[in-house]
């Protein structure tokens, strides 16, 4: 399974608690979307304003725990992202939507609700990976 994994690491980066339902599932490198107060895995139509930040620790549902570590996303941090569909230099500097908590949607084309953008590709074109960064408020 892909995780989101931090590429470039500046002295921006900072860590925050935010609350989670006791019974939620968390995967390290997730991305986070706030509902109703709560973390819970981001989705497809994840928007910016309720963007939490990058998963820093895998919990288990038995663990009962009500609060996750988040890495607080910065305009500075540069991420590697899996993509859905193969990557593309042309792409670079678009704003994209996610397609679940683990994958970016690299349509081809800017969204106005997007909440990666694109700084490069990472690899080969089928290795479907991009650099990129958070767009924050």
């Amino acid at each position: 399974m892909a995780t989101v994994k931090q590429a470039i690491i500046k002295n921006t980066r900072q860590l925050a608690l935010a609350n989670k339902g006791s019974g939620t599932v968390l995967a390290k490198g997730e991305i986070l979307m706030q509902t109703a107060g709560l973390a819970v895995p981001a989705t497809s139509s994840t928007v910016r304003a309720d963007l939490l930040g990058v998963c820093n620790q895998t919990i288990a549902a038995a663990e009962a725990l009500t609060q996750v570590p988040v890495i607080v996303p910065s305009d500075e941090d540069v991420y590697i992202f899996s993509t859905t569909n193969n990557t593309n230099a042309d792409m670079n500097g678009e704003a994209m939507v996610l397609t679940n908590s683990l994958e970016v949607n690299n349509t081809g084309t800017t969204s106005a609700t997007g909440i990666i953008q694109q700084v490069d590709v990472l690899g080969a074109t089928g290795d479907k990976l991009i650099l990129g960064r958070f767009l924050t408020l």
